[in-house]
């Protein structure tokens, strides 16, 4: 590196070079954060493909960052959203600055940013009350209200990984990847490397992620920090004001300049989903008695709703690297658990370390779950770049 390093991204990086799996920034270190490299400029644009399993079609979006002048041209960053989430959901924040995707692409990083199977509607904004939405499986027809619902219990998580993986392969062949998921992205992004045929997943970029749904019911099993958040097999959440403080994604006015939850609903209404079925409630809870229920209603195999609780590949859990980096005030993913072995990504990062993976943990003050949208959101990736920067990554 020919730059100077700030003194606290210095003590960060060392960190990361040391044997212990947390590090604590203080809120001035966090705000010292620098870009590590020159910003470039880019071009983005929607993807898309179709492809086929549990007997029907699917298409799948997502948007394609390329840099004018890649910092490394064999490396790109795949990015999952939140169950009720989109692209387009992650692309800016409520009040206009660059989201995650974009300062990664201002850093010479060529990103897919990548929306779920019925996530995104025709043309990219949702024109129906959030009330009357169902999901777009088909972009070029209007599905019957029977085939939605029959859709709506066969999308699984290995439907959505299926075509996340084809638009990686179509897209980024050859590439080293690496994943970030946020919320019920996280374990996406761990499975990923399941479905990848030409891109090979290197690392895991970590906010509000957690890790493999297998081990979030262990973490839950050890410390009882949540409950099951079981739903009916079909029923479809719809994300509210009310909704969205309720399940504690409200953070700190300070860094929240768009006026709280009625603000982030307000903007998210266009473009974002706001709508989660059951089955993908139920499968990144983590209900067995639940998800024993849908092979019979729907004739799949069992393995296609449990297979995503299975631990990834050991071979692969030894040749990554994991960088999580979490929000004080993140209730699912921080607050919950007593004491900091309890804490859900500390409770990752000790699965990653027996299974051999090099891993850290970054601790953030302030942030909810939502830090991604925050203000200062930049040096989340900043952070995972330094990183990327000192060789952290294995590419």
């Amino acid at each position: 590196m020919t730059q100077d390093i700030p003194a606290p991204v210095g003590k960060f990086l060392a960190a990361l070079d040391g044997p212990d799996l947390l590090f604590d920034y203080s809120w001035d270190e966090w705000l010292a954060i620098t870009p590590p490299y020159a910003p470039v400029g880019f071009t983005q644009k929607d993807v898309f493909t179709r492809y086929n399993r549990n007997g029907y079609d699917w298409d799948i979006q997502g948007i394609l960052y390329t840099p004018e002048t890649e910092t490394d041209s064999r490396v790109a960053i795949v990015m999952f959203h939140g169950g009720a989430g989109s692209a387009y959901g992650k692309d800016t924040t409520p009040d206009g600055r660059p989201g995650l995707p974009r300062i990664l692409a201002a850093q010479g990083f060529t990103v897919l940013n990548l929306t779920y199977p019925g996530h995104y509607p025709p043309g990219g904004v949702w024109k129906e009350s959030v009330a009357e939405r169902q999901p777009w499986y088909l972009l070029d027809r209007k599905l019957s209200d029977e085939e939605i619902y029959d859709r709506n219990l066969k999308c699984t998580f290995n439907v959505i990984l299926q075509g996340s993986a084809q638009l990686v392969d179509e897209h980024l062949a050859g590439r080293r990847i690496l994943a970030h998921g946020h919320s019920t992205g996280g374990p996406m992004a761990a499975h990923l490397t399941r479905f990848t045929k030409k891109a090979t997943v290197a690392g895991i970029l970590g906010w509000g992620s957690g890790g493999p749904d297998g081990w979030r019911k262990q973490w839950r099993d050890a410390t009882g920090a949540e409950d099951d958040g079981r739903k009916e097999l079909d029923q479809m959440s719809r994300r509210s004001p009310t909704a969205f403080a309720k399940a504690g994604y409200v953070s700190d006015p300070e860094i929240c300049p768009w006026g709280g939850a009625e603000g982030f609903v307000k903007w998210a209404e266009p473009i974002r989903s706001q709508i989660k079925t059951g089955l993908c409630d139920n499968q990144h809870m983590v209900v067995p008695d639940m998800l024993e229920q849908y092979p019979a209603i729907t004739g799949l195999p069992r393995e296609e709703y449990f297979d995503h609780l299975g631990d990834p590949d050991p071979d692969w859990l030894k040749s990554i690297a994991v960088l999580l980096i979490v929000g004080d005030d993140d209730k699912g993913h921080w607050v919950a658990g007593k004491e900091i072995e309890d804490k859900r990504e500390i409770f990752m990062g000790r699965k990653y370390e027996a299974a051999g993976t090099k891993v850290h943990v970054v601790h953030v003050p302030k942030y909810g779950h939502y830090g991604m949208m925050e203000l200062h959101n930049e040096n989340i990736a900043y952070s995972w770049l330094w990183a990327f920067k000192s060789g952290y990554f294995p590419v």
